[in-house]
């Protein structure tokens, strides 16, 4: 089969006899028309019709609308909405705005609003549970928040507080050297808590720093300029080195970090290259015991590269003593490993690569950049830079349906029940998700 949904030999017969058609249907005056045979009979692609839409102060920028029961949580016209996922029907709204990162869970909404205030919603009615007044200064900086082992951490310019989420009682508060907005949370590991961030000096690096949960005291600081946690193994961190420049003839430099004393043990170089200034790993993640790196094919003496690659190292050996598995020029990556696949983009075309190498699942929707993908239960959600959203149904391939949103950024998508929730730019569209029919 081929990308348009028909047979190989059928495309090869319509190849091979073009050319006595056109001997036998010859003509006086030029050729003004053209209509491909290989394209007579396309694969229509279902649109589906929206439930309801509503409108947001989403633009592709934070912060998108979560899900919390049977509502979605978003934010318009200086206020926060819940609306029911299936009948479009505004539960209630609340004057409380986020200024961090929305959080929902276990019928509670958290966030740091406006004014600097630690907020916990309820998410049924959107009354506050309670309010606690951080001192976070929100007007020019970020706010971060995160709910982790039943402690929520709250962080904003030169500080960093715990806080009981029940009853929003503060448990401790440190002082930090993150200047431009609130440490992120890495997670807790190993009875460890890890934040990031970002220490202006010399060099604008981003430091973790290791803190004890229940007490807040300071246990360490690492060196290095360590982007997000990829993994946590065996009492050990691994980071990729954002040094500019951190490997001179390698595209990646992997850290390991000792979570108990933050120190880096090893440092691993990936992916030998003429210039590790320029020639860098685009995209780096673990999946299971799998390291996997997408770049650029260099050629010698060229800084630019031309073919797509994704290299799929083990995690735990040596790079030096192990011959890495290559996907060469199947599609520049996008997501994955996801079902034993992963998606690229690949000359327009959306497609899977089987984690096995072998050939390629073109999907039937039509050739445009891809601008969303998430992958969610046993579908692929593709939101496209032409304003169309499309359905995908990864076990058997089938492009579901289609939705249009004359959008070209899109948010999370929210599936709640039998809703598919789609953000799309200035607006939440709704719609039933559809099911796999048999073909007979």
């Amino acid at each position: 089969m081929n990308m348009y949904g028909k047979p190989a030999s059928l495309l090869l017969i319509v190849a091979l006899t073009l050319p006595l058609l056109s001997l036998s249907a010859a003509s006086a005056t030029s050729v003004t028309s053209y209509a491909n045979p290989a394209l007579s009979e396309t694969n229509t692609i279902q649109a589906i019709k929206p439930m309801w839409s509503a409108e947001t102060d989403f633009d592709g920028q934070p912060f998108p609308a979560v899900n919390s029961g049977n509502n979605a949580i978003y934010a318009h016209k200086g206020k926060l909405h819940a609306i029911n996922a299936v009948t479009g029907k505004t539960q209630w709204s609340s004057s409380l705005l986020p200024s961090s990162e929305l959080i929902a869970g276990n019928g509670t909404l958290y966030f740091v609003d406006q004014k600097g205030m630690l907020v916990s919603l309820n998410a049924k009615t959107g009354k506050p549970f309670w309010k606690t007044n951080t001192g976070i200064s929100v007007s020019d900086s970020s706010s971060t928040i995160k709910l982790v082992d039943g402690t929520l951490y709250a962080g904003g310019p030169f500080t960093l507080q715990a806080y009981n989420p029940v009853n929003g009682k503060n448990l401790w508060k440190q002082k930090t050297k993150s200047e431009y907005g609130g440490p992120y949370i890495q997670g807790v590991y190993d009875g460890v808590l890890v934040a990031s961030m970002t220490v202006n000096g010399a060099l604008t690096i981003d430091q973790y720093v290791g803190y004890n949960p229940k007490t807040g005291k300071r246990l360490w600081e690492s060196g290095g300029n360590n982007g997000p946690v990829l993994a946590y193994r065996s009492g050990y961190l691994y980071a990729r080195d954002q040094y500019p420049m951190s490997s001179p003839d390698h595209a990646l430099l992997l850290n390991k970090i000792r979570v108990k004393t933050g120190k880096m043990t090893k440092a691993n170089e990936y992916v030998q290259v003429e210039d590790g200034m320029f020639q860098t790993a685009d995209q780096v993640f673990v999946e299971g015991d799998d390291l996997y790196i997408a770049m650029r094919k260099y050629s010698e003496g060229t800084l630019e590269g031309f073919s797509s690659m994704l290299y799929r190292f083990k995690l735990d050996e040596d790079p030096d003593k192990q011959t890495p598995m290559i996907y060469e020029g199947r599609g520049d990556f996008l997501a994955g490993p996801y079902s034993n696949r992963f998606f690229v983009q690949k000359e327009l075309r959306f497609e899977a690569v089987p984690l096995n190498g072998k050939m390629s699942e073109n999907y039937n929707i039509p050739s445009n950049p891809v601008s969303r993908l998430d992958l969610i239960a046993n579908h692929a959600y593709v939101g496209v830079s032409d304003g169309k959203f499309y359905i995908i149904d990864i076990p058997s391939g089938r492009t579901l349906g289609v939705v249009k949103t004359d959008a070209r950024t899109y948010g999370q998508t929210l599936v709640i029940g039998s809703a598919i929730i789609v953000q799309a730019e200035g607006k939440l569209i709704a719609v039933t998700k559809p099911t796999v029919k048999a073909r007979f």
